[in-house]
C-alpha cells in the first residue's frame, strides 16, 4: 500500500452501561469495518474484541457509587493497526482492577497469544477449579483477536486497551 493509499479512523463514544449496548455496537463496530476493509476475518475480530472488551467493562465496572451510568468505547487506527480501549468506572479498593494487570502481564509474558491460551486451558484441564472463574477472557480476547492488551487505572477508571496487527505480521 502507498503512502497515498493509508488511512485513519477514529470511533470515540460515552456509551450507557446497558448490556444491550454491548450487541449493539459490537454489531456497529463490525458494520463500519466490514464497509472499510475486504479481510472479513479481521473485522470479525475487532467486533469480537470490541465487545468482549465491553462485557468486561459491564462486569467489573462500579455502576453503583455516585453518578457512573456511562462507560467509553474508544477504536482508532489506519490501514495496519486498530487500537480497541474500554475505559469503565472502579470502586475505590478495587480487587478486580489488579487482578486484571496481573492477568495482562501474565499473557503479555508469552511471544504470542496462542501459547498464553494454550497454557490457560491446561491449567484449568489440571486444576478442580470448579468453585473459581476460569479466567480465560482476557486470553480469549487476545488469541481470538490476535491482539496485545494492556491496561491502566487512574482516577477511579479503568481502561483496558488490545491493539490489533492488521498487517498479518
Amino acid at each position: 500500500m502507498s503512502k497515498s493509499d493509508e488511512f485513519g479512523f477514529s470511533i470515540d463514544l460515552t456509551v450507557r452501561n446497558e448490556w444491550r449496548n454491548v450487541d449493539l455496537l459490537r454489531t456497529s463496530v463490525q458494520n463500519c469495518f466490514t464497509a472499510v476493509f475486504a479481510d472479513l476475518d479481521g473485522c470479525h475480530a475487532i467486533a469480537m474484541v470490541t465487545g468482549e472488551l465491553l462485557e468486561n467493562a459491564l462486569k467489573y465496572g462500579d455502576w453503583v457509587s455516585g453518578d457512573r451510568a456511562m462507560f467509553r468505547l474508544r477504536v482508532n487506527g489506519g490501514s495496519g493497526n486498530i487500537d480497541v480501549s474500554v475505559s469503565n468506572p472502579m470502586r475505590e479498593g478495587d480487587t478486580n482492577a489488579p487482578a486484571l494487570l496481573k492477568a495482562i502481564e501474565w499473557i503479555n509474558g508469552f511471544a504470542k497469544p496462542e501459547q498464553a491460551y494454550r497454557a490457560r486451558m491446561l491449567q484449568i484441564a489440571q486444576n478442580d477449579e470448579e468453585t473459581q472463574p476460569s479466567r480465560l477472557g482476557l486470553v480469549r480476547i487476545a488469541f481470538e483477536g490476535n491482539c496485545r492488551l494492556d491496561a491502566k487505572v487512574e482516577d477511579g477508571t479503568v481502561t483496558v486497551m488490545a491493539s490489533l496487527d492488521m498487517t498479518g505480521g
